[in-house]
């Protein structure tokens, strides 16, 4: 079935394998993102002690709980960006060219970070109707609906802005 599978995608155009490819590892990488996310909001009292840090310290606007949403998935996404440049480097886009990766890895972390800001962002809007404590199948309905905007944004702006003309790209996959 493997075999039947990796040959159907073979006859993919490029682009089209790549996407494949990303989300493959995009999934990868929201279990780490949502599961970090949920062992920090639900089993750990960092979220909630930086963002009532930061609300306090700054005078920001918002309650401690949202600043909470907002610190709990840049941490976790932050985790999962890094597990995501090596295997979209590697894999995905197939980089081989050592003397780019630290621009690369400049560009993608860029990237990411926009990304995630977007996602938790979006998170934090999407759960800030059910604070102080949001169900937690509402919490990842509302990191379901922000990463599934993210994905986008991510796979076209490192397809043809991070990894685009990158020597050592391999059209096999």
């Amino acid at each position: 079935m493997l075999q039947k599978t990796r040959a159907r995608v073979q006859t993919l155009p490029l682009g089209v394998r790549q996407f494949v490819k990303f989300a493959t590892v995009g999934v990868m990488n929201t279990a780490i993102d949502w599961g970090l996310a949920f062992l920090l909001t639900y089993y750990t009292p960092l979220p909630r002690m930086l963002g009532t840090a930061f609300v306090n310290l700054t005078g920001a606007p918002f309650r401690p709980e949202a600043a909470a949403v907002w610190f709990t998935k840049i941490i976790s996404s932050g985790t999962a960006t890094v597990n995501s440049f090596i295997w979209n480097r590697r894999w995905t886009f197939r980089i081989r060219d050592k003397r780019a990766r630290t621009r690369q890895f400049a560009k993608f972390v860029t990237v990411n970070i926009i990304g995630m800001l977007l996602n938790s962002t979006i998170t934090t809007l999407l759960v800030r109707p059910f604070l102080p404590e949001p169900p937690r199948l509402v919490f990842m309905a509302c990191q379901a609906t922000a990463t599934a905007i993210v994905l986008f944004w991510n796979f076209f702006m490192n397809k043809y802005w991070t990894f685009r003309g990158a020597s050592g790209v391999s059209i096999e996959s």
